[in-house]
């Protein structure tokens, strides 16, 4: 064997380096495959708020689809808006005591490529309005009105904490139609204790008693001539007593 072919046969590769080459460049594939599902796939984000604090804030997170294995922490960014600010800086709303459970509720959130909106967005849609100088319409409504504000932000968090957002427009239009504070107060407790009812109802529906029991208390204690109010507890009491 001439001296060049002995040199050729020296240079060539042992059997397994391209088998392992072409391992790790699968290898590599796949991870990159998996990476790219997760980011696009996996990802879970939204917003959320919280009625205890009038607090709103971002989360995000990874995980892997389908399974829902989570495979990154979660990540918060606080997000309170101007009008949040304004209230809990005024003290409109009562500042939850130490230690008290704090509830967040969904606003608008995606896991992958789905996407869903919370009740709690109903509530954003006023916060977060604006009118044509660009001024927040309620922190502006709230200065223009400081007898009323302090009515008004206490029975929008009644109703929030609950989630009962859906009846938060209500209370709105009452502040935007009523001058008077006695009167606002008082129709702003007799239609939150309305709500309150239709809620204790629901819980008894669903047989669960004791926080039916709790929310028609709450009710009655704010409108104490509700002749509805007083039946449902009555039938409530009766139904525990027979048990």
């Amino acid at each position: 064997m001439s001296s060049v072919n002995r040199s050729v046969a020296h240079r060539r590769w042992p059997k397994w380096v391209p088998i392992a080459g072409w391992s790790l460049l699968g290898l590599l594939c796949a991870m990159l495959f998996v990476f790219v599902v997760i980011v696009t796939f996996g990802a879970v984000r939204g917003t959320e708020f919280c009625p205890q604090t009038f607090e709103r804030r971002s989360y995000w997170l990874h995980e892997l689809p389908l399974t829902g294995i989570q495979v990154t922490g979660i990540r918060r960014k606080n997000e309170s808006q101007a009008t949040e600010l304004f209230i809990t800086s005024n003290k409109y709303v009562a500042a939850p005591a130490a230690g008290t459970k704090q509830d967040w509720h969904l606003i608008a959130g995606s896991r992958g490529v789905a996407s869903t909106k919370g009740d709690a967005g109903i509530l954003m849609t006023y916060l977060d309005a604006k009118d044509g100088d660009d001024y927040h319409r309620w922190v502006k409504w709230s200065e223009e009105h400081p007898k009323l504000a302090p009515i008004l932000w206490p029975a929008i968090q009644r109703l929030a904490r609950h989630e009962l957002y859906i009846f938060v427009p209500d209370l709105f239009d009452l502040a935007k139609t009523i001058e008077d504070p006695v009167k606002l107060r008082q129709e702003l407790d007799r239609t939150v204790a309305n709500k309150l009812l239709f809620l204790a109802r629901r819980l008894t529906d669903r047989s669960d008693h004791a926080a039916a029991k709790i929310v028609l208390e709450e009710a009655g204690q704010l409108d104490p001539a509700s002749q509805e109010i007083k039946d449902e507890l009555a039938a409530l009491q009766k139904t525990n007593a027979d048990k």
